[in-house]
């Protein structure tokens, strides 16, 4: 069977994207599958792009882009069952305070989980890719590295474009949008390491359940989704996070994170964030040490115990943070992180 031309299947997608309806995962899958083709002109990709990024995406949009974006993908060969391996990458498209994903993600690692932590450049230039490769992490390790480094200390960092190459041909078209698209949703679904346990930040209330429904469709076995009253992609110290459960491929329900669950004063405000790299470098690196507290560390302390509690590490909020700080303070947070910049740089 011939392969359909790609401008072609475009012109086709657009005139279906026209008609200002949610599209099939068929369809999206049908639309990526011509952009990685990189045979397309930009204008037609930002046309069609803003076309199907005027509503939230939905579940089945959502999943097509996942299905296109893992077939054009390098995966990492690692011999870590996928069932225990965790992602804690959000959607991007919300403020932002500081690298509270990848933060929380060493510290998941240090208790012991297996972390296979997604990200991609930042819009500010001082987010998680940035401050990792400013502190001496090597981004852009190979995929065989990349699996020595789960298998040796449990953490790696998987960026973007390494893994999915062909998405950069809808990259200008991001950029001409300047708002979140339907790439943001997808991309943390499609962990090149296979993560089946995830916590997501996603930029709206509105975003919870389509996730939730893909998580558990591909079969999650155990992942929140979660998008903080005050405006955030993670889990809020200063506000209650709105959050839904899935187990096992199953969606348990929608709950309710509270700070004082996690044994955590609630902050009057978020904390300040990062004004740029050398500031937030320097403030990753306090954390991880140990030397900074207040709002900050209860910030991290709070989304790690969300995802030490993924990774089947605790039971409960409470005695999750507690976990999480304990790696702080023992030193085993930092010393993970030299070992994440020796191993990387091999």
């Amino acid at each position: 069977m011939e392969n359909p031309d790609p401008l072609k299947a475009m012109q086709e997608m657009v005139l279906v994207a026209e008609k200002n309806k949610p599209l099939t995962a068929e369809q999206v899958n049908t639309a990526l599958t011509a952009i990685f083709s990189g045979q397309l002109e930009t204008s037609i990709i930002e046309r069609w792009l803003r076309l199907v990024s005027g509503h939230i995406p939905t579940a089945p949009e959502i999943f097509g882009g996942v299905q296109a974006l893992l077939n054009s993908s390098t995966p990492i060969p690692t011999n870590i069952a996928c069932e225990k391996i965790i992602d804690t990458a959000g959607t991007g498209g919300a403020p932002k305070m500081l690298n509270v994903s990848t933060l929380s993600a060493l510290v998941i690692a240090a208790c012991r989980g297996v972390v296979a932590k997604s990200g991609n450049r930042s819009r500010t230039g001082f987010g998680s890719s940035e401050t990792l490769a400013a502190l001496g992490v090597n981004i852009q390790a190979e995929p065989d590295m990349q699996a020595k480094m789960l298998a040796e200390c449990g953490f790696c960092f998987c960026l973007a474009p390494k893994h999915y190459p062909a998405a950069r041909f809808a990259v200008d078209a991001r950029k001409a949008i300047g708002t979140p698209t339907l790439f943001n949703a997808i991309g943390p679904l499609s962990n090149p390491a296979g993560a089946m346990r995830q916590v997501v930040g996603v930029w709206s209330r509105d975003l919870l359940q389509p996730v939730a429904e893909v998580l558990a469709r591909r079969g999650a076995i155990k992942a929140f989704v979660v998008h903080s009253a005050d405006g955030f992609d993670e889990v809020s110290v200063s506000d209650k996070t709105y959050a839904v459960e899935i187990v096992r491929g199953r969606i348990m329900g929608d709950i309710v994170f509270e700070p004082e669950q996690f044994g955590i004063s609630r902050s009057k405000a978020p904390p300040r964030g990062a004004e740029n790299l050398v500031d937030a470098t320097t403030h990753f690196r306090r954390l991880a040490s140990g030397i900074d507290r207040g709002s900050s560390l209860d910030l991290v302390l709070i989304n790690a115990a969300v995802g030490l509690m993924v990774a089947d590490k605790a039971s409960d909020p409470k005695s999750a943070a507690a976990l999480a700080l304990d790696a702080i303070q023992s030193g085993r947070v930092n010393t993970l992180l030299e070992d994440v910049i020796r191993l990387s740089n091999q």
